[in-house]
């Protein structure tokens, strides 16, 4: 895997990299996003491994996406526990994010599972999202199933979108009208279970279909990805309470009991 890793914290850098170079991947190091874009226009990197920056992470994963980072995975670390901002970036084309301060065996492992990911036929980009049986066209705003296009209102394809990129994670009611809505205050009200219980019906989200989208009671909801045995699929999340501001902890295994389809 090659990896354009973008940081100014030079005391974590090196152990990142040679940890990285130990697991097999070819690292490019860089302190100028402006540089890392630019090189990224001739040379391919796999992954896009960025010290999160709140001044201008939007901006970088604009232009990666837009460009020259189009088919390409982005991962942000040391991030700041900022509900609005992390979950900007994720429904805007990134990854993953790691909440600060960040241990170089989590960004490795992380690194890993979203390369995992990809490398079993998932694909995200900035204009198309691809989970067979379903791909997202973002542009056209249109969602094909086993290549029949689904009818949704504009609402229900943005949240549509928004659980595919965060599979594994536990979604809060709050964080998903920020992301759709662009506002937590509707949060009084059934809008987001409502639009949850029609992506199910639309999208046929059960197990038999290979996806699962649970309501975790006490927090939101969670779009899970299933095996033929009825088991969670590679990257698929258990357990995410003991990671602080939202990041989540990835396993391998059966569903917790503390979760089931409504």
């Amino acid at each position: 895997m090659h990896v354009a890793l973008l940081h100014t914290e030079f005391g974590l850098v090196d152990d990142l990299t040679n940890a990285l170079e130990a697991a097999g991947h070819q690292v490019r190091r860089y302190v100028d996003a402006s540089a890392l874009i630019h090189h990224a226009e001739s040379e391919h990197f796999d992954l896009f491994l960025l010290e999160w920056n709140p001044r201008d992470a939007r901006q970088i994963l604009r232009e990666l996406c837009l460009g020259p980072g189009l088919d390409s995975s982005v991962i942000f670390f040391n991030c700041h526990n900022s509900e609005s901002e992390l979950a900007y970036i994720l429904g805007n084309g990134a990854d993953d994010y790691i909440i600060g301060p960040v241990g170089v065996r989590e960004v490795v492992a992380r690194a890993t599972a979203v390369m995992r990911r990809r490398g079993s036929g998932f694909g995200c980009r900035a204009n198309v999202l691809e989970m067979p049986p379903y791909r997202f066209d973002i542009s056209a705003k249109l969602l094909l199933m086993n290549g029949a296009p689904v009818t949704l209102t504009e609402k229900e394809f943005e949240l549509a979108v928004f659980l595919f990129r965060n599979l594994g994670r536990t979604l809060t009611r709050g964080r998903l009208l920020e992301a759709v809505w662009g506002s937590s205050l509707l949060a009084v009200s059934r809008t987001v279970d409502t639009h949850i219980s029609r992506i199910r019906r639309k999208l046929d989200l059960r197990p038999e279909t290979g996806f699962r989208l649970s309501a975790v009671y006490g927090n939101g909801y969670r779009l899970e990805r299933m095996v033929a045995d009825g088991s969670l699929g590679l990257g698929a999340t258990v357990s995410d309470s003991a990671c602080p501001g939202g990041a989540v902890s990835i396993r391998l295994g059966r569903v917790s009991s503390t979760a089931r389809a409504s």
